[in-house]
């Protein structure tokens, strides 16, 4: 194929892109979860694709926009040497349909010059409900290829859980629902390449979507991104999220999956890669089916290394809640009087610093919560408990942050912790002082930080992964709190000083 004409060829395609992206405001597009991928990104998820063996290749498309990863799929097909290519489209948003068209045709432009056939329909509905995989005269596909749109929705009451309930529960998330709808689409060998949000690889959300994918098909191929916001930066400004792309074999079994990691799109084809064993990538260990993902050969030792610890924090004796006070459901309840005896300190995530939980109720934004009646739905009984926030900024250094809150720390029988934080004890007791000092030291180490950071891709703390996590045994976790406690190192430059040589972990400088 004439290199230059292949190159005018797809700068019309984006041409056709950037024409469509400059008609639609961003909320509009926003409302349908529309984020678009750009040319560097879609040749890459093409290139995954390995030579089907069947005669007409068929190319199912479930979001098609205005087309740029069909035409890299076809295009990728073409240069395998497959000579009839037919494409399924769907695309709910008909102002992106003419744009579509005309890079339909200008593929079956470069085919035909080629003397091959790329043929294609165009579906203007909503793809998960449509479920073209319930059809009877549907005819499974070979390749997918997909930017699925994102958006959440309600899994009680939305159209798309009762949609794809035969496939698995629960989601809030319409991205899942359209990988979900694809992979049963697919024939047996088929190909699935996706670019997604990483938050299906882990949380209680996706816990059954995970459990369906991973039996009806084998991850082989995932690719990270060291930097959140540079994947859709030329393309779509609006996306934060942290992506991956994952490639998907329909009804294969796979002893080893490969990991990537580029920075970004524009580093995206000299990206580090590694492959691992499975049983390192999907955690075996749980029902949770997790999917850790080390962004490269230095995280994958910190995650080998976890995976000798022994035991669980919930198999240690832990326990880990979200707090109980929602502030905007409990407004009546808030006071920024910080000195009246009926009421407690709230405590919020600016008051958890790393190892020590501070209010003093002269903070700005510290605030109090009133002992009026039915408190106890939202308070709890004061008592010794390390606090662990739940979000984090997207540049922030630290996911993990934890700190000590003693029952001494105020004269109070009840005290009051946000829903931003998550609250840590024992299961069945009391933490002394030196085991939540312990406690806080470990989860504020690098290690735990690092070994997290392969579990989720969050910037939110969920207490699902926490609870499932490798983790020191009490004794450890005691041992290090004696120190800590004792020797006064509550710095975190020096934290890594006391837990490391405890739990054995060496090399992580």
């Amino acid at each position: 194929m004439n290199r230059q004409a292949l190159l005018e060829s797809k700068d019309d395609i984006i041409s056709l892109q950037s024409a469509f992206l400059r008609s639609k405001s961003l909320e509009s597009r926003k409302t349908l979860g529309q984020f678009f991928t750009g040319l560097a990104v879609s040749d890459y998820m093409a290139s995954l694709v390995v030579k089907p063996k069947s005669k007409t290749i068929r190319i199912l498309d479930a979001g098609a926009g205005t087309g740029m990863l069909t035409a890299s799929t076809a295009l990728h097909c073409l240069g395998m040497g497959c000579k009839t290519v037919h494409a399924v489209l769907y695309e709910l948003d008909y102002e992106a349909v003419a744009n579509l068209k005309q890079t339909l045709n200008i593929i079956q432009r470069k085919f035909s010059k080629q003397l091959a056939t790329f043929t294609y329909e165009i579906c203007c509905q909503d793809f998960v409900l449509a479920r073209p995989d319930k059809e009877e005269t549907i005819q499974p596909f070979d390749i997918s290829v997909i930017n699925p749109p994102y958006f959440k929705y309600s899994a009680k009451d939305s159209p798309y859980a009762r949609a794809v309930a035969d496939l698995y529960q629960g989601d809030p998330n319409i991205y899942a629902s359209f990988m979900a709808v694809v992979m049963a689409c697919m024939k047996v060998g088929g190909q699935m390449v996706t670019i997604t949000p990483r938050s299906f690889t882990n949380g209680l959300y996706f816990r059954s979507f995970r459990e369906y994918l991973l039996t009806e098909s084998a991850i082989s191929l995932i690719h990270i991104f060291k930097h959140r916001d540079k994947v859709f930066k030329n393309v779509d400004s609006a996306v934060l999220q942290e992506n991956i792309i994952c490639y998907f074999i329909k009804g294969s079994n796979a002893d080893t999956i490969t990991v990537r990691s580029s920075d970004c799109d524009v580093s995206i084809n000299h990206a580090e890669e590694k492959q691992y064993p499975i049983h390192l990538i999907v955690d075996p260990s749980n029902d949770q089916r997790l999917i850790r993902i080390p962004e490269s050969a230095y995280a994958a030792g910190i995650l080998q290394q976890a995976e000798t610890l022994k035991t669980t924090f919930e198999g240690a004796g832990y326990f880990i809640s979200t707090g109980r006070v929602v502030e905007h459901r409990a407004r009546q309840y808030i006071t920024e009087d910080t000195s009246s005896e009926n009421t407690v300190p709230l405590y919020r995530p600016h008051n958890v610093t790393p190892l020590t939980a501070t209010w003093v109720g002269n903070h700005k934004k510290d605030v109090s919560f009133k002992l009026n009646e039915h408190h106890d739905k939202h308070t709890m009984k004061n008592g010794n408990y390390v606090l662990l926030k739940r979000f984090s900024s997207k540049d922030e250094k630290r996911r993990l942050v934890a700190s000590v809150h003693l029952a001494k720390m105020h004269c109070r029988e009840s005290i009051g912790f946000g829903n931003k934080i998550n609250y840590i004890g024992i299961l069945g007791g009391e933490l002394s002082t030196i085991e939540a000092y312990g406690l806080a030291t470990v989860l504020n180490s690098s290690f735990m930080d690092k070994y997290f950071r392969c579990i989720s891709g969050n910037t939110q703390v969920n207490a699902t992964e926490i609870r499932v996590m490798k983790f020191p045994s009490r004794d450890q976790v005691k041992e290090i709190g004696e120190q800590a406690y004792k020797l006064k190192l509550f710095e975190t430059a020096k934290i890594d000083l006391i837990v490391n040589p405890v739990l054995g972990v060496m090399n992580l400088t």
